[in-house]
């Protein structure tokens, strides 16, 4: 937003004035360097604001989209959906509190899907109630001058009464969009698929389906991978009381499943952590790194890197974050470092009864052996602070690692640690965000320039509102 011209003759202390308070919106509406002042996407008092996610644009600026429950909106209030484009300096390109994408009469949210296509437009995909009491399916793209290309409800993928859940959303190489979602409950469970051209007209004249007699099929993530291809994961489980299972495939531009009928089993031996349906990240390649933590037989994290071909790089059902056999392990984020074929793995580490805690983290070769200690290096010992929603993004020749540390309710603080490739300190243990507040929902990623920005929400003006940081190549904050 530019600054209004002010032309009328006015006395040289008003203009010290003027001068002060036209200064102090472009000085806020950045990147700021302090800790303790993050900058504010969405903080209007008394609305619930949740579940950023962040996105660059290869011209190092940032789409950021959450929901937002407006209680003094006309009735009936839900969570709509929202997004904000950030320069590269981080200042704000639409109206402070975003651009609306969708005014729905959600009364709770679940996950949904942040992209952005070959052209630099803001993909969306999320759960519609605006044609009728059962949510629908709608993908929604949207230039960076906040303007709607799909139209003002977007493209409506689902109808009838099935049920639908965590729709995802991703921008093929070649400029299409492919929507993924859940679809039935229960035995009728499965994962369906469709493909858009950059106009919003489906490519095919029916969904993918992903199914399987006597199982259920529950989305778990999609990413954009080579030749317009897409790969979707999902878990697998044929009961509330059963297994769940990880599962992958990869669609071509014409739909074809490249990795066979019968899928890729990522995981199948125990059972996910009930409620879990781990991201994937891709390898740059055509392939997809993989991480998770099982609840059966014991609380562990694993890591596991599907090539191009569907071929599992690392041992099936993945590498362990450790050995250790006293102490369990949940919550993991994983990195990829192209050039050496590394994998970075970081999460929660807790003792047996869960009441200590602290991060941990553990660096693979590309076959899935360990290279730090057996147990994983520790960057902050078992204490009796929380440390929870451990990120990370590859850096240098190592990992930037985020998590937040709490020492009890309302007095979270965010930390941020970079190592080299050799597990050695590059930065110790700085904040970057200080201001003592609960904060949760941790959506990271990194812009080619090196710089790392990290969105989530923080209670700290007495209600749930959306806040940002960059984080510099050398552990820095603000603009260099």
């Amino acid at each position: 937003m530019k600054n209004k011209m002010v032309s009328v003759p006015v006395l040289i202390a008003c203009l010290t004035v003027i001068t002060c308070f036209a200064v102090v919106p472009a000085a806020w509406a950045q990147w700021s360097s302090n800790p303790a002042i993050n900058l504010p996407l969405a903080d209007k008092l008394g609305d619930d604001q949740v579940q950023p996610k962040v996105k660059p644009l290869p011209n190092n600026q940032w789409f950021v989209s959450w929901f937002d429950a407006d209680p003094n909106s006309p009735p009936p209030v839900g969570y709509d959906v929202y997004y904000q484009l950030l320069s590269a300096t981080g200042v704000e390109q639409f109206p402070h509190d975003g651009v609306m994408v969708a005014d729905l009469s959600n009364s709770s949210t679940e996950d949904y899907g942040l992209d952005i296509d070959t052209s630099g437009n803001a993909l969306l995909a999320f759960l519609d109630t605006r044609e009728g009491s059962r949510q629908q399916i709608t993908a929604a793209k949207m230039d960076p001058t906040g303007n709607p290309l799909w139209g003002p409800n977007g493209v409506q993928l689902t109808h009838g009464g099935t049920q639908h859940y965590d729709p995802k959303i991703a921008g093929t190489s070649d400029g299409d969009v492919v929507v993924a979602w859940t679809e039935g409950f229960g035995e009728t469970a499965n994962v369906k698929v469709q493909r858009l051209d950059p106009n919003g007209n489906p490519l095919w004249p029916h969904p993918v389906v992903f199914h399987e007699a006597g199982y259920q099929y529950f989305l778990a993530d999609m990413h954009a991978a080579d030749n317009g291809s897409v790969i979707i994961s999902w878990v697998r489980e044929n009961g509330f009381f059963s297994n769940k299972q990880l599962r992958a495939n990869k669609l071509s531009a014409g739909g074809k499943k490249l990795w066979g009928k019968s899928n890729v089993v990522i995981f199948d031996q125990g059972s996910l952590q009930f409620g879990n349906f781990p991201y994937f990240i891709p390898d740059g390649s055509g392939g997809a790194i993989f991480s998770w933590y099982t609840a059966s037989p014991i609380l562990q994290c694993f890591a596991q890197h599907i090539l191009a071909g569907g071929s599992e790089a690392f041992p099936h059902n993945g590498s362990p974050g450790s050995t250790d056999t006293n102490n369990i392990r949940v919550s993991p984020s994983a990195s990829y470092r192209a050039s050496t074929g590394e994998t970075f793995m970081f999460w929660t580490e807790e003792d047996s009864n869960q009441f200590y805690n602290g991060v941990y983290g553990q660096k693979f070769d590309g076959q899935g052996n360990a290279q730090w200690s057996p147990t994983g290096l520790v960057l902050i010992p078992l204490g009796t602070d929380t440390q929870t929603f451990v990120e990370n993004v590859q850096s240098g020749t190592g990992a930037l690692v985020l998590w937040v540390d709490s020492p009890g309710y309302g007095l979270s603080t965010m930390q941020g640690e970079l190592l080299a490739g050799d597990g050695t300190t590059t930065c110790a243990p700085f904040a970057v965000s200080s201001a003592p507040a609960d904060k949760y929902g941790l959506s990271v990623d990194m812009a080619s320039s090196g710089l790392t920005a990290v969105a989530w929400t923080d209670d700290r003006i007495g209600n749930n509102a959306i806040y940002i940081q960059n984080v510099n190549a050398d552990c820095t904050l603000g603009i260099e």
